[in-house]
C-alpha cells in the first residue's frame, strides 16, 4: 500500500471519529425533527409497516398520517427494529453510515477533478466540516439526502465527460432520491444548468437525453409530494411542508436580517471565517479564478445561494443551520484549490537563504503570504474542531423535560390523549410556522394535540378537552409568552405536577 492510500485512510478515520461521537446518544433533546422521525419509525414498527402511511403522534384522534418527505429513513429504522429489536441508536447509526458513504463519494469526486495533493486537501476539509459532522448522527433525513446529493453531482460531472447512458441514469436516480429525501435538494438543477451552458451550449438543453434525465429526476418526487399532500388536506398534519411559509418576499429587500442571517450561518458553520479569508487571498494573489475547478465551485455556490434566498424565511434562521450543508462540497473545493494555488505560487520555489540587511526586505516580502497562510490554516482547523465540539454539545444537549418523563408517566397512566405546548403560530411578519412540538408524545408514547403559543386561551384548552385531551403538559416558557394564561389555567384546572419548567394540568 503506497503512502497516498494511508493518507486517504487517515482522513477517513478522522472523519469517522468526528462523526460518531454521539452515535449512541438517546433521543432526549428538544428537537421536534428527531422525535417525529423516531415516532414515525416506531409507528411503522408497531403498526404493520405500511410504507405509504407515515404516522405522527400529534394528530389527535385521527390516524396521524402526515405530509412529509419520502419516508425511507424512518422505514429503514423500523426495519432495523424488526431485525435487531427496539434500539434508539439505530437511527443514528443509519445516518452515520450514509454520512460516511457521502464522504467516500466526495473523495472520489475530488480525485476525479484534482491532482493528488489538491484532492487530499479538498477531501480533508470536507471530512472535518463541522456542519457535515454534526448532521451525521442526528436522526434526520439530511444524511440520506446529502449522500444522494453528492452522488448526483459526481455522476453528472462524469456524464458531462463521457455522455454515457450509465452515468446519465445514475445521475437521474441519485437526483430523484435526493429530491425525495428532501425537496430542498432541488437547487442542484441550477448547478446542472450552469455546467451544461458552460461545457456544452444552450441547444444541448433540448437534447432528448437531457429531457429524459429531467423527467426521471423530477417525476418521482412530484408523484410522492402530490400524494403526501393529501394527508395535510385530509388531516392537517405536515412536517413543515405545507404548514410553514419559508419563501422569500419583498421584505427580503427591506429587512437586512434575512441576508445577514444567511451569511452568519454560512460563515459560522461552513467557512469558519478563516477559510473565506484564504479563498479571497487566492482570488486576489493567484490566477485561481481562471481555472475550470474554480468555475465549478463558484457555480455550485451560486446554485446553493439561490436556494438560500428563495427559502430565506427559513435558511436565515439560526435553528436552520443544517440547511446550509449544501454549501459544504463547494466550500471544501474552494478552500482546497485556494490552498493549492497559494502553495504553488509562494511555497514551491521558496528558498531559505542566509538573511542579512541587504536581503531582509525581499526575504520578508516573500515570507508574508506563506506565514499568513500557515497561520490561517492553523486557525481554520482549530476553529473547525472547536465549532464541531460546541455545536454537537448544543445539538445533543439533554433536555430537562426528558429527565421528568418517568414522573410524567406515573401521572399520565394508560393511553389518554394529551395536550402539549407548541412553538409560535406565526413569525413576526404573520407567516405561519410549523409549531408542532413532538418530544413529549414520543417520550411518553402518547397521542394528542399541540397548542401554539399565540392560541393559548382557556377557550382553546377547553376545545381540546372536548376533543379528548385529558392532560395538558404546559411548558412554563410558553405560558409566559401569553399574559395571564397560567393564572387562568390555575383557576380552572388542578395541577398534578410542577417543576421549574413544566406544569401538568388534569383537564378531565
Amino acid at each position: 500500500m503506497n503512502k497516498l492510500k494511508y493518507i486517504w485512510i487517515i482522513i477517513f478515520l478522522v472523519g469517522l471519529g468526528l462523526r460518531s461521537t454521539y452515535v449512541l446518544h438517546p433521543i432526549d433533546t428538544l428537537s421536534w425533527r428527531e422525535s417525529d422521525e423516531a415516532a414515525i419509525a416506531k409507528n411503522y414498527y408497531e403498526n404493520h409497516m405500511h410504507f405509504f402511511h407515515p404516522q405522527i403522534n400529534w394528530g389527535g384522534t385521527g390516524p396521524g398520517f402526515a405530509e412529509m418527505e419520502f419516508p425511507v429513513y424512518p422505514y429503514l429504522i423500523a426495519l432495523s427494529y424488526k431485525v435487531f429489536g427496539f434500539h434508539e441508536s439505530v437511527g443514528r447509526i443509519i445516518a452515520l453510515i450514509f454520512s460516511l458513504a457521502a464522504m467516500l463519494v466526495f473523495f472520489r469526486l475530488s480525485r476525479l477533478l484534482f491532482d493528488k495533493r489538491t484532492a487530499i486537501i479538498v477531501s480533508f476539509f470536507f471530512a472535518i466540516s463541522p456542519l457535515s459532522i454534526v448532521v451525521s448522527d442526528t436522526i434526520q433525513p439530511e444524511s440520506i439526502m446529502f449522500f444522494f446529493y453528492v452522488c448526483a453531482a459526481y455522476t453528472f460531472i462524469r456524464w458531462l465527460e463521457d455522455e454515457s447512458y450509465k452515468n446519465l441514469l445514475l445521475t437521474a436516480f441519485c437526483t430523484a432520491f435526493a429530491l425525495l429525501s428532501k425537496i430542498t435538494a432541488g437547487h442542484i438543477g441550477i448547478l446542472f444548468l450552469l455546467l451544461i451552458l458552460t461545457k456544452k451550449n444552450w441547444k444541448f438543453l433540448f437534447n432528448y437525453r437531457l429531457i429524459l434525465f429531467g423527467t426521471l429526476s423530477l417525476v418521482p418526487s412530484m408523484l410522492w409530494y402530490n400524494y403526501s399532500h393529501q394527508f395535510y388536506i385530509n388531516y392537517g398534519n405536515s412536517l413543515g411542508l405545507s404548514n410553514e411559509y419559508a419563501w422569500v418576499g419583498l421584505d427580503f429587500f427591506t429587512d437586512p436580517s434575512f441576508f445577514l442571517g444567511i451569511i452568519k450561518n454560512e460563515i459560522h458553520y461552513v467557512w469558519m471565517s478563516y477559510g473565506l479569508v484564504i479563498v479571497l487571498l487566492a482570488i486576489f494573489l493567484t490566477t485561481l479564478v481562471k481555472t475550470s475547478n474554480f468555475k465549478l465551485a463558484f457555480f455550485w455556490i451560486v446554485a446553493v445561494f439561490i436556494f438560500y434566498v428563495i427559502a430565506s424565511r427559513t435558511t436565515s434562521e439560526n435553528w436552520a443551520y443544517y440547511y446550509h450543508i449544501f454549501s459544504v462540497p463547494a466550500a471544501s473545493i474552494l478552500l482546497g484549490i485556494s490552498i493549492a494555488a497559494l502553495y504553488e505560487k509562494y511555497f514551491q520555489y521558496l528558498k531559505f537563504e542566509f538573511v542579512n540587511l541587504s536581503n531582509l526586505v525581499p526575504f520578508l516580502t516573500n515570507m508574508i503570504v506563506p506565514l499568513l497562510l500557515i497561520v490561517l490554516l492553523f486557525l481554520q482547523i482549530a476553529y473547525s474542531f472547536r465549532s464541531t465540539y460546541r455545536k454537537k454539545n448544543e445539538v445533543f444537549q439533554t433536555s430537562e423535560y426528558y429527565l421528568s418523563r418517568n414522573k410524567l408517566s406515573e401521572i399520565i397512566t394508560n393511553k389518554p390523549l394529551i395536550l402539549a405546548s407548541g412553538f409560535i403560530c406565526a413569525d413576526s411578519k404573520g407567516y405561519p410556522k410549523a409549531y408542532n412540538s413532538s418530544y413529549f408524545f414520543y417520550w411518553l408514547n402518547k397521542k394528542g394535540y399541540n397548542i401554539c403559543i399565540g392560541e393559548q386561551t382557556i377557550e382553546n384548552v377547553k376545545t381540546f378537552s372536548e376533543k379528548g385531551a385529558s392532560y395538558f403538559i404546559a411548558e412554563k416558557s410558553a405560558l409566559k409568552q401569553k399574559n395571564g394564561f397560567e393564572e387562568e389555567l390555575n383557576k380552572n384546572y388542578i395541577s398534578l405536577y410542577h417543576d421549574d419548567g413544566l406544569i401538568v394540568y388534569k383537564l378531565k
